[in-house]
């Protein structure tokens, strides 16, 4: 099943400037994605920038079920330092 999650972050100015903990938190965030695509668990990941304050992260995982992707977003840098907050929702891929 494929799950639709969009993060955003806490604070809105953060993607033009990140404290130095924001920062290595981030790419803590960016590692952990990058793994979880590796494993094959991560279709795409994302931002989604148009102004300050309107910054969203979009990621697609394919994984079993909620449970599955509810832990990995748990377990995220970014949402257990509290740098960004996790939206999850079902999504049917009708076009591939």
């Amino acid at each position: 099943m494929s799950w639709l999650v969009l993060l955003r972050p806490v604070r809105p100015e953060l993607p033009e400037t990140p404290t130095e903990e924001e920062a290595r938190t981030v790419s803590d965030h960016f590692a952990y994605l990058q793994s979880l695509c590796s494993a094959g668990k991560l279709f795409f990941a994302g931002p989604s920038h148009v102004e300050i304050g309107d910054t969203i992260g979009v990621c697609i995982y394919d994984v079993e079920d909620e449970a599955e992707v509810r832990a990995i977003v748990a377990g995220d840098p970014a949402i257990v330092n509290a740098v960004m907050t996790a939206e999850v929702r079902p999504l049917r891929i009708a076009v591939r």
